[in-house]
């Protein structure tokens, strides 16, 4: 005679969650990074040409980025070589395309509308991935896709839903929204990154892909267009500290922590992070611009989590267990 009893076993082994909470920890980082980017930049758009700030921010990452995966590239250059398709996407859509085309939204439409329309990135990743890979996403992750989005557009519209039937769409909102499918695109074809590949080393061979676009566009920009090498702003220096830190913040320790958080929890997971994006440009406008707390950040904040939360939760397989 056998007796039966229901025991809830973990689908991952104990020794998995290390990995993946790192990559979630990471994740984060790299949201606060991005988030940053957008208050630093802020002080930035009239006075450097987005032209300048692309090159520079990627000059000064791959700069810092050199002296720690040196010791990796003769190694990885070989492997990388072997999939030259995969590298080219990855640098062109990652570093040169994405640079162009957001700092072109920023310069050509409103915050708000550049925010919101960037924030749709997670939904163009799941339907990337839903279409393009074996790797389909849940219904829970469309669910936690669609509650983060929920709480992105409370805060970007302050709690108030007439707003979205206000906004005045331009050119600029276009690219903002293509700004997100790059993005999106770029996620998945880091799935393609090839194996073996020192993180490191797929950030500075990306960046240096991407630099061999950016490059005649600033040379472009300063021998026809005759725009400025840094800045207009006279003494240059308050500027050029501020592109040091998107360089080595966000283009250097941002990229590095989405690659490796990519790599480990997969593109339509980890897509949803581009939902704290906001929240955590809002709380630095707040703690360093002095900007107001208001009801509606607490709950945009709350749905994003929750969100977050559904999309990055692991199901719990119930193994039935015979006992004799």
């Amino acid at each position: 005679m056998s007796q039966s009893n229901g025991t809830t076993v973990s689908a991952a082994q104990t020794g998995s969650q290390t990995p993946l909470t790192m990559a979630y920890l990471m994740l984060v980082a790299c949201s606060l990074m991005w988030g940053s980017n957008h208050v630093v930049a802020r002080g930035i758009n009239e006075t450097v040409p987005f032209e300048a700030l692309s090159f520079w921010r990627w000059i000064v990452a791959i700069c810092l980025l050199l002296p720690f995966c040196f010791k990796y590239l003769r190694r990885d250059l070989k492997i990388m070589a072997d999939h030259k398709l995969s590298m080219f996407l990855i640098g062109f859509t990652g570093v040169f395309l994405f640079s162009v085309v957001i700092y072109l939204a920023a310069y050509n439409t409103t915050a708000v509308n550049t925010g919101l329309l960037n924030a749709t990135t997670p939904i163009w990743v799941l339907l990337f991935a839903a279409l393009l890979t074996a790797d389909k996403p849940r219904l829970g992750q469309w669910a936690g896709v669609l509650v983060a989005g929920a709480g992105t557009a409370t805060i970007i519209a302050k709690g108030d839903p007439s707003f979205f039937a206000r906004m005045d769409f331009v050119l600029g909102d276009v690219l903002a929204m293509m700004s997100a499918m790059v993005w999106a695109a770029y996620s998945m074809f880091l799935k393609r990154a090839p194996k073996g590949v020192h993180p490191l080393s797929l950030v500075f061979v990306s960046a240096l892909i991407g630099l061999c676009f950016l490059t005649p566009l600033y040379v472009w920009a300063l021998v026809v267009d005759g725009k400025p090498f840094f800045t207009t702003l006279d003494p240059v220096w308050p500027d050029m500290i501020k592109i040091f830190y998107i360089g080595a913040g966000p283009a250097f320790l941002g990229y590095m922590f989405w690659n490796r958080g990519v790599s480990l929890v997969g593109p339509a997971k980890a897509g949803v992070f581009m939902y704290l994006i906001p929240v955590c440009s809002s709380g630095l406008a707040i703690a360093f611009l002095g900007e107001a707390l208001h009801l509606y950040h607490l709950a945009g904040i709350v749905l994003i989590v929750s969100g977050i939360w559904l999309v990055t939760r692991k199901k719990t397989e119930r193994v039935r267990v015979t006992k004799p």
